[in-house]
């Protein structure tokens, strides 16, 4: 599914986009079409004149295709009537609306120049967090208003978000077409179809998944995936499997943006409250939620002003357990075994003094940090090495006596970013990126990458997967500090 396809809407994933069949010069009431300035899988948007006045207008037409669906015409008119209900300045004013001669609805709107914030992300990259929040407080204003009048979005998304290239940069929130009106006037105006699933699949909140009753929760989720993506330039869930994505928002604990990218604590915080699987542990509105967002951005850049973050070499040890099962024989028996599992690698690695930087309901990252000279960096290294060898053969014990689960461990050596080194904050960094450098497929032992394994002697190594160096039970080296205490006894 390319960066595109992702952002699409549900209901238009099975519309071919149609061109525009307005020529320049075609007169729509008091409008001239100047130019096809686009066009989607609902309609072409022209950029047009008002015959008198010359001031420039975008226009809107449905598709001719579709203009037999009383539904889709439904929908398509339904922004008309939101917009005008909510008049605010982050929400796109829409002027008049209409027939074309043929029956085709088309409304005319404010004429914008700029790029929808998927494009500014792809243009500009990461945002930091000053930068996404400066871009989401007039969103959030424009969706407060919304909720306040009883209206949902269901679809707050980049490609929805129009960011304008006069400076100040002015925001807008678009496209109120699967939008739903709460309470006794929804059905009066048609926004709904009841048990339907409309909105883009990789945003969607459960509740929005399953077709249930939802309400002003699902847009803070979908604020937090938005956010997600502002911060880290990826989607917190991503498949190209419609199912398989719709169960990864349904089961899967939601990703640390800082797994991606040096964050604050504070600042995973607020994405992972929007991300919650139950509405009632999300922000209950999107006032607290950008309340709470301001202040983890600026709490993390009084600590950076403060404690100025450090970059330090580092070796960790990634856990990941992998059902070896169909999803349908997924049972508590097994979540227990997986669970008790996680326990015990965590515990083990608390005791070896490791710093844990992220669980999750699969997998374990935990660090050392390493300082001191060659001498003294080498034996941690390789201490570190003795603890992730152990590990793995008594994980191997007990995925033996399951057989329905998989422990891949793996070692890397790689900076990571640190608050401070009296009371290490790890807020990310080359090592912290696990997929760059873990395994992809099961492996059958402890894996290494080479960086890990560098001046370490006596290692009986052999190839493995993804440039991986597989190390033999048993090989791993005694630490050089037990060796000089059995030495000097």
């Amino acid at each position: 599914m390319d960066d595109e396809q992702e952002t699409k809407s549900m209901f238009l994933l099975d519309q071919p986009p149609l061109g525009g069949d307005l020529p320049g010069g075609a007169q729509v009431g008091d409008y001239v079409i100047d130019v096809l300035l686009a066009s989607g899988g609902c309609g072409a948007v022209y950029g047009a004149r008002h015959r008198h006045t010359g001031d420039r207008v975008a226009l809107k037409v449905l598709h001719r295709g579709l203009a037999a669906s009383p539904k889709i015409v439904k929908r398509f008119l339904r922004e008309v009537e939101v917009v005008r209900l909510l008049k605010h300045p982050g929400i796109v004013e829409i002027f008049a609306a209409g027939e074309l001669e043929d029956g085709r609805p088309f409304y005319v709107m404010e004429y914008l120049e700029g790029v929808t914030l998927d494009v500014l992300t792809r243009q500009e990259g990461r945002l930091s967090p000053e930068e996404a929040l400066k871009l989401l407080e007039p969103v959030c204003s424009a969706l407060e208003a919304a909720h306040h009048a009883g209206i949902v979005h269901r679809d707050v998304k980049g490609s929805n978000v129009f960011v304008t290239k006069k400076v100040p940069r002015a925001v807008k929130l678009l496209d109120f077409g699967v939008a739903k009106m709460l309470g006794s006037a929804e059905t009066a105006m048609g926004f709904t179809t009841a048990g339907r699933t409309l909105g883009t699949p990789s945003i969607m909140a459960p509740e929005q998944i399953l077709g249930g009753p939802i309400d002003m929760r699902v847009d803070v989720y979908a604020l937090g995936v938005l956010l997600h993506r502002m911060l880290t330039g990826a989607l917190p869930f991503h498949s190209p499997d419609a199912a398989e994505l719709a169960r990864q928002h349904l089961e899967e604990p939601p990703p640390k943006p800082s797994r991606r990218i040096p964050l604050s604590p504070a600042i995973d915080a607020v994405v992972l409250r929007c991300l919650e699987k139950l509405p009632e542990h999300r922000y209950p509105s999107v006032a607290s939620f950008l309340h709470e967002l301001r202040e983890a951005v600026g709490e993390a850049a009084s600590g950076r002003d403060t404690l100025p973050g450090l970059t330090v070499n580092a070796i960790a040890i990634h856990v990941e357990l992998r059902a070896r099962i169909d999803e349908d024989d997924f049972d508590d028996e097994l979540a227990d075994e997986l669970g008790g599992t996680l326990d015990f690698a965590e515990r083990r690695m608390r005791q070896a003094g490791l710093i844990l930087v992220s669980t999750t309901g699969s997998e374990i990252l935990a660090m050392r940090l390493l300082w001191g000279d060659a001498t003294e960096t080498l034996a941690a290294r390789e201490e570190v090495m003795t603890v992730a060898s152990a590990l793995q053969m008594d994980l191997a014990r007990r995925t033996c006596l399951s057989a329905r689960f998989h422990a891949n461990v793996c070692l890397h050596t790689a900076p990571v970013a640190v608050r401070s080194m009296l009371d290490p904050e790890i807020l990310g960094g080359a090592l912290a990126r696990v997929g760059e450098w873990a395994p992809i497929e099961d492996v059958g032992g402890l894996c290494a990458t080479p960086d890990a394994l560098a001046g370490i002697d006596g290692l009986d190594t052999e190839p493995g997967p993804s440039g991986l160096l597989m190390i033999r039970q048993g090989a791993a080296p005694v630490p050089r500090e037990r060796t000089l205490q059995s030495e000097l006894a």
